[in-house]
């Protein structure tokens, strides 16, 4: 078996039926013993830098970590920092792990802390998570820092546990790159990296409990029959996003299945084309039936649309009423529909949808490529409506900064080019909806009560049709115990992860 990528015999076998691998058929490596192997359903788009998506990459392989984690309810808990506390100018001091040794030896310390922070939020293009924050960050002794931005930030906490602001030594900044390969600080380093995948080995000066394998390959393979496939065959021991139309060939022993803060939706353009006119999206949101979608593609692993917020989410169960604009009749008017490949059912879902608007008196045309070669049209709004499978959760915890980066004038993944004076509002009153309060669960109400509020808002501008809220499917072979099935899709392999 290559040790750089899946070999041909799966790509063949991603096009013809197979039986079902039988159990224990592992890779090995040279000596003989089993050796895990990821498929990746993404590949990198940015060398892996943790300014990216590719920093999702780097949690889900267990190598780079942040100053801290969430717990169930979305609450901050300590990771790499171990205390935080706000103080009544809105800055925030932290208090960080003694004894947390780098990849490449070197000791964690607040300078490395504060400079990791800093790359980030001075970046050409910073993480969404803090973009437009003024997020400045200084040592203030050996092992503690503050940090400060424009506006006080009561969940800065919270974005804080972003893959994105991942802590790496400071060997991995060099100008504008950022190279995280032998610089994190995870119970997983990596040593070697290709196009086609990584090389990990267990990191021995791990700060916390040590990773239970010596190590394991990950490889890239943005296409989902080929992922079952090699799921099937053996040449994959876990792999991410199990397409649904393939779960009827896979062992339901092998099917790990959880809720996620993850909606599909349909974002419309609301800047320029055709459905800058709120009556048009509005027709097309009464074209869009998600009953199909949800039935026939998602193959019952997903559940009808209840707004922005799924039911992963218990708290947000109490959706506010909204009124959509007027429709008005689409008259032929031209729509460009696209989506990416690299979730098998969104091309699926958007023929479906075509169809909808079609037989609503719209005229369609469709445009599917990989993600990251679409997501610079996405986000300039090349195209009139862009269906999306979308964390709402996945870069802070909290629904805010999601609401925030996608609907805002100054969102920086506004896919809908909204620019709606009653959405700003909205969304910023979820940010200042706990001030006065220092009681974390009656704060966490009052801030799911506001987000709640601008969900409405936002719905009502008719910018984003949900469509479907998707459920995790992690293919998991016979054999490998403790992979993390994560709702905000942070964590697959962790240290505790391990192969028989």
């Amino acid at each position: 078996m290559p040790r750089t990528a899946l070999s041909r015999r799966t790509l063949l076998a991603a096009s013809a039926p197979l039986a079902l691998a039988a159990a224990g058929c592992f890779a090995a490596d040279d000596e003989g013993s089993a050796r895990l192997v990821l498929a990746n359903a993404l590949t990198p788009a940015a060398g892996l830098s943790p300014h990216s998506e590719d920093a999702f990459l780097l949690a889900r392989w267990a190598v780079a970590e942040t100053l801290l984690g969430l717990d169930d309810d979305g609450l901050p808990v300590a990771l790499l920092a171990t205390e935080w506390t706000r103080n009544p100018d809105g800055s925030w001091d932290l208090a960080l792990r003694d004894g947390v040794r780098f990849h490449d030896g070197t000791a964690l310390d607040a300078a490395a802390a504060a400079a990791a922070l800093n790359a980030a939020a001075t970046a050409a293009a910073p993480p969404r998570v803090v973009d437009g924050l003024g997020l400045a960050a200084e040592a203030t002794g050996d092992l503690t820092l503050r940090l400060t931005t424009t506006e006080p930030d009561p969940v800065l906490p919270q974005r804080l546990s972003s893959p994105q602001l991942a802590i790496l030594a400071p060997g991995a900044y060099s100008g504008d790159t950022v190279d995280p390969v032998g610089f994190a600080t995870g119970p997983y380093a990596i040593t070697e990296s290709t196009t086609t995948g990584v090389e990990l080995t267990r990191h021995d000066d791990y700060w916390g409990e040590p990773a239970a394998m010596d190590g394991y390959r990950a490889d890239y393979v943005p296409d989902a029959a080929t992922r079952a496939a090699a799921l099937r065959s053996g040449e994959a021991h876990v792999i991410e996003a199990v397409p649904y139309a393939q779960i009827a060939t896979l062992d339901e022993a092998n099917l790990q299945d959880a809720p996620t803060g993850r909606t599909v939706s349909l974002y419309l353009n609301t800047g320029t084309g055709p459905l800058a006119d709120p009556a048009l999206r509005a027709a097309v949101a009464a074209a869009v039936d998600p009953g199909p979608v949800v039935d026939d593609i998602y193959e019952g692993r997903a559940d009808a649309p209840e707004g922005l917020f799924g039911p992963a989410l218990a708290w947000a169960a109490d959706h506010r009423p909204y009124t959509l604009p007027e429709a008005a009749a689409p008259d032929g008017a031209t729509l460009a529909l696209a989506t990416y490949s690299n979730r098998a059912e969104l091309p699926e879902a958007l023929t479906v949808i075509a169809a909808q608007l079609e037989a609503a008196g719209f005229a369609v045309t469709t445009e599917v490529r990989e993600y990251n070669d679409i997501e610079p049209d996405m986000l300039a709004g090349v195209f009139d409506a862009f269906l999306m499978s979308r964390s709402v959760v996945q870069d802070s915890g909290d629904a805010y900064t999601y609401l925030d980066s996608d609907f805002t004038s100054a969102g920086g993944f506004n896919t809908s080019q909204l620019a709606d004076p009653d959405v700003d509002a909205a969304v910023a009153a979820v940010a200042t909806a706990a001030d006065g309060t220092d009681d974390p669960a009656e704060a966490a109400a009052l801030r799911q009560a506001a987000v709640l509020d601008a969900e409405a808002v936002v719905l009502a501008t008719a910018a984003v049709v949900p469509v479907a809220h998707e459920r995790l499917v992690t293919g998991v072979a016979q054999g490998v115990t403790d992979v993390a099935a994560d709702p905000r899709e942070r964590r697959i392999i962790t240290a505790a992860t391990a192969i028989g």
